[in-house]
């Protein structure tokens, strides 16, 4: 029995999965409770609409921390090159790519600790101050603490959300649907950000920008209050035919013969309906249903959770190849809108607002090459591993995102440097966003299978090591073009993406043995 049981280990240990049955058929797993908690026993309606509410806070966030890029012109007369020093004016669009890391670290063992729900809570309460301050700020500082607590606040959605997005959904569909999730919020924000030039030049100040989405910041509160239930969900140990069968999220399950072998003993019932106390209500106000979360205990271990990862060349590796492919696009965001508003192209401001429709079309089909490529990949190699489905096999997803990465970044320099038609510039700005979302699907749903155990932890130094990065990468981008020109900058970002790129696969595919290595470890202590 002793080596039945060390065998069912080292198999979760690998991070493998028995999903594709002989006869085809996809398992659902994990295995739902019986619990009404339990967000994989909700109802379609009921799940959609807690992706709807975090997809709307997205998008809403992502306007706000993107928009500033486009007011960047207006804000010229706004703030003086001297009243700002040492600092320069585009520090205003890049700032919230360091506060996407910084929050990550936060918000991420916090949702482990008191759940996703009073998360997302917090931050729907600081977008909309930090959206007012910047809205009413008379100086440069005031704004730039503002775009600092929209980017703290919108480092829930490539952290936390995500999280989300795997409480509410089986193994097989979190490709999916992270890839679903990400491509169209992005989708969603291009095309709110088309309607910028429009909006500032009704309200006759770049100030109207922030006004007029305060109003949806507001309207998140109440959407989180009252439409987005608790997701987290520590399944309980269950009987089934005879046997008793506890599973984690990873698909791993273990049987017991009877109850007194379960760690923990048999689970209580669920708790009756709160009391309509003063206290009751509010508690479930805020913490919404009364799923188990880690605790506090939850939070002391994540500290080591993080040290695993950190340590790990294959979370590494992931890092560093978000890093310069999101920070790619970061700069190509910034870099194309002052080259199309200069000679030989002389953009106005509204034409300027309908180029965003580019990057908006590249997410839109970033979605058929990542979520829907991954679940075909995944079955198809699944199937022919005996149904098996192991981490590497994600591997091949990540072909196209880094080979598109590294063109459209080498062509865009190449078209900018050369005065090239503007329709091939917004075409490589299109494909640029088109890799960077596909790489950030990718990445996430690697991550999170390879060290499922460690999924929150995982993601934190995926996001905070590479958003972090990436704002230092956009801070030094200027004088390394003032020295270069943008046709060598862009060509060296391009060559050293594919190389960081393909360099990683012989690092995963040997990496196996030391992910075996790390679990040991961390079952041990």
């Amino acid at each position: 029995m002793a080596s039945e049981k060390s065998m069912r280990e080292y198999g979760a240990a690998q991070s493998s999965v028995y999903l594709i049955t002989s006869d085809g058929r996809t398992l659902e797993l994990p295995i739902p409770s019986r619990s009404p908690n339990d967000p994989l026993r909700w109802s379609l309606l009921k799940r959609i609409t807690v992706m709807g509410v975090i997809s709307l806070f997205t998008i809403v966030g992502l306007i706000l921390v993107q928009g500033t890029s486009l007011l960047l012109l207006a804000l010229e007369n706004e703030y003086s090159p001297e009243s700002i020093k040492p600092l320069r004016l585009d520090v205003l669009s890049s700032i919230p790519c360091l506060c996407w890391g910084i929050g990550a670290l936060t918000w991420v063992p916090l949702s482990m600790t008191i759940g996703r729900r009073p998360v997302l809570l917090l931050a729907t309460l600081i977008l909309a101050g930090g959206t007012f301050l910047a809205a009413v700020s008379r100086s440069f500082y005031l704004h730039l603490i503002a775009r600092c607590l929209q980017g703290l606040a919108g480092a829930v959605s490539p952290s936390t959300m995500i999280l989300t997005v795997i409480d509410l959904t089986f193994i097989h569909q979190r490709p999916q649907w992270i890839g679903l999730f990400w491509c169209m919020t992005t989708v969603f924000s291009d095309l709110g950000l088309t309607l910028t030039p429009s909006i500032i030049s009704a309200g006759g100040s770049w100030r109207a920008f922030y006004w007029t989405w305060l109003g949806p910041c507001i309207l998140l509160i109440p959407l989180a209050l009252f439409c987005a239930p608790e997701t987290s969900f520590k399944r309980p140990p269950m009987a089934f035919d005879g046997h008793i069968i506890s599973q984690t999220d990873t698909g791993k399950i273990t049987i017991y013969p009877t109850w007194e072998e379960v760690p923990g003993g048999k689970p209580m019932p669920d708790e009756p309906a709160p009391t309509w106390k003063t206290s009751a209500f509010l508690k479930n106000i805020t913490f919404g249903t009364q799923s188990e979360t880690g605790g506090w205990l939850a939070m002391r271990a994540f500290p080591r959770q993080l040290m695993f990862c950190a340590s790990n060349p294959l979370v590494l590796w992931v890092m560093l190849l978000n890093t310069f492919v999101f920070g790619g696009m970061v700069i190509t965001c910034q870099t194309y809108v002052l080259v199309l508003t200069s000679p030989p192209y002389n953009f106005t401001f509204n034409q300027i607002g309908l180029a965003k429709l580019s990057p908006g079309i590249g997410a839109l089909l970033a979605y058929p090459a990542s979520g829907i490529l991954t679940t075909y990949l995944i079955r198809v190699l699944a199937s022919r591993n005996r149904g098996v489905r192991e981490p590497e096999h994600y591997l091949p997803s990540f072909f196209l995102p880094i080979i598109l990465s590294s063109v459209s970044l080498a062509l865009f320099g190449i078209a900018t440097e050369r005065r090239w038609d503007w329709r091939w510039i917004l075409l490589f700005v299109g494909l640029d966003y088109l890799s960077a979302i596909a790489t950030f699907s990718t990445n996430v749903v690697w991550v999170t299978e390879s060290f499922p155990n460690f999924a929150g932890a995982a993601i934190v130094v995926v996001g905070a090591g590479s958003y972090g990065t990436s704002f230092v990468l956009s801070s030094v981008i200027a004088p390394w073009i003032q020295d270069q020109g943008l046709e060598m900058t862009y060509i060296e970002l391009g060559v050293v993406t594919l190389v960081l790129g393909f360099f990683g696969f012989p690092i995963n595919f040997w990496g196996k043995r030391y992910r075996e290595y790390i679990y040991a470890r961390w079952s041990s202590t």
